[in-house]
């Protein structure tokens, strides 16, 4: 465990948001080796079955992505006020309701999924697939998430190398499982759900024993604790808001998903391959912000509100310097990169849409970074007016944008309006930075004796 605040912050972001930024792009590794699989071996069905639903699955797990990640914050900052037991006591409250949450969302998701796919508009010829591989993922939901869930508490107690190890470790066993299930076993698409659950079951373990020694070194491993309300409502006011948040995010996505099921299946199989070179970019910026709102949540448990300025400038940096290469590879390279993804005799129009996107609109990405960048921020210092109004405000224009030109524009107005939102947050919140009150209120100056 490591306090953030206590050394150089060069150095110390550095440190703690290469192995996230590591450990991110590990976790996208077997969602791409996912996606490689299913254009590979089960063509452009496969890869369609994966895109169709990977928007309703991406909002489901966002609420608990968000409520997670509120939950890190909160005990980054307990640990930065030396409060342990009521550390302990949240991560055992909050995993239960987690266990809770999964399983009632897993079991409704497959009940009702005749309607999800008809809301999504997934074609006839697609949902016998994407039934197998929807109804393994969202029943595993709670062995996934538990991962996740991992992550965010680890780095809420300044540890970042260990789930870089766990993410390795995934990784590779994920890799295993996919090729042992489709190329061996043959049962389609639905073996890269199973290989995905049994990857996370194992890193979950490894997650349990890392938090019994963390609470060994806090010295609270032989106090008594019990699942409760109380230590979950504590958590509220960062996970709930966290949790909105991304769920707005998500949601537009969802959305407008039928409108790109609507394209046919060469749409669908290439949004499913954009997604991934989308995620495999952003990941490396969004988990190195999670430097800057664990730093910003220990500088308040510290009350030292005064150096988060700088962490921002230095999470700046920090962004750039880690996600400029994989942005230049993907756009320069589109064609190499997005190939990996698809077979030979792939439709010719599937491949000139992820090419599109690769090539013209990957680029202005690096929006989308800042605005992440303000999203820890705001996180972090507890701003969660700040965090859900620009997000709402971009769920907003990239929806409506989207729509609009979508249909004269096709799939490149759905990229189109994806950039227009970035730009629109972007701004948004640099203002938000400059003008707003995100560092709390202004300390009253002592009036002057006359």
């Amino acid at each position: 465990m490591k306090d953030l605040t206590r050394e150089n912050i060069y150095k110390t972001f550095f440190l703690f948001g290469l192995p996230l930024a590591l450990s991110g792009l590990l976790t996208q590794s077997f969602h791409i080796v996912d996606t490689m699989i299913a254009g590979k071996f089960l063509g452009d069905i496969g890869l369609a079955a994966m895109g169709a639903v990977a928007p309703f699955i991406s909002f489901c797990s966002s609420l608990f992505w968000g409520f997670g990640c509120g939950c890190g914050i909160y005990f980054a900052r307990l640990f930065g006020a030396g409060e342990y037991k009521h550390i302990k006591e949240g991560v055992y409250s909050v995993f239960a309701l987690l266990l809770l949450a999964c399983a009632l969302m897993g079991i409704c998701s497959v009940i009702f999924n005749k309607q999800i796919f008809d809301f999504l508009q997934i074609e006839e010829t697609l949902r016998a697939e994407a039934l197998r591989y929807f109804a393994v993922y969202m029943l595993g939901l709670f062995f996934i998430m538990s991962n996740t869930w991992g992550v965010y508490v680890t780095t809420g107690l300044g540890i970042s190398n260990f789930p870089f190890y766990m993410s390795l470790i995934s990784a590779v066993i994920n890799v295993v499982g996919n090729i042992f299930c489709v190329a061996v076993l043959k049962i389609g698409v639905m073996g890269l759900a199973i290989s995905t659950i049994v990857a996370s079951m194992a890193v979950d373990v490894c997650y349990l024993f890392k938090l019994k020694k963390c609470f060994a070194e806090m010295n609270v491993h032989k106090e008594k604790v019990r699942v409760c309300i109380r230590a979950i409502k504590a958590t509220f006011p960062y996970s709930i808001p966290n949790c909105l948040q991304q769920a707005v995010m998500y949601l537009s996505s969802m959305l407008l998903s039928p409108l790109v099921n609507g394209l046919g299946a060469s749409a669908s199989a290439a949004y499913a391959v954009v997604a991934r070179v989308y995620d495999l970019n952003s990941a490396v910026y969004q988990n190195s912000a999670r430097s800057l709102s664990n730093y910003s949540a220990q500088c308040i448990g510290h009350n030292e509100r005064d150096k988060i300025s700088k962490g921002v400038f230095v999470g700046l940096l920090q962004g750039i310097a880690f996600v400029l290469p994989f942005v230049l590879v993907c756009s320069i390279a589109h064609k190499p990169v997005c190939a990996l993804f698809f077979k030979a005799d792939a439709d010719s129009l599937t491949k000139e849409y992820a090419y599109l996107f690769a090539r013209r609109y990957l680029p202005f990405i690096c929006m989308n970074l800042v605005c992440n960048l303000f999203h820890a921020l705001f996180r972090g210092v507890k701003a969660m007016g700040y965090l859900f109004g620009s997000t709402f405000l971009a769920a907003a224009v990239r929806y409506i944008s989207s729509a609009l030109l979508i249909v004269p524009l096709g799939m490149e107005g759905f990229y189109l309006g994806w950039v227009i939102s970035w730009g629109v947050e972007a701004v948004f919140v640099v203002l938000l930075f400059f003008f707003g009150r995100w560092n709390g209120p202004k300390k009253k100056q002592p009036k002057k004796a006359v």
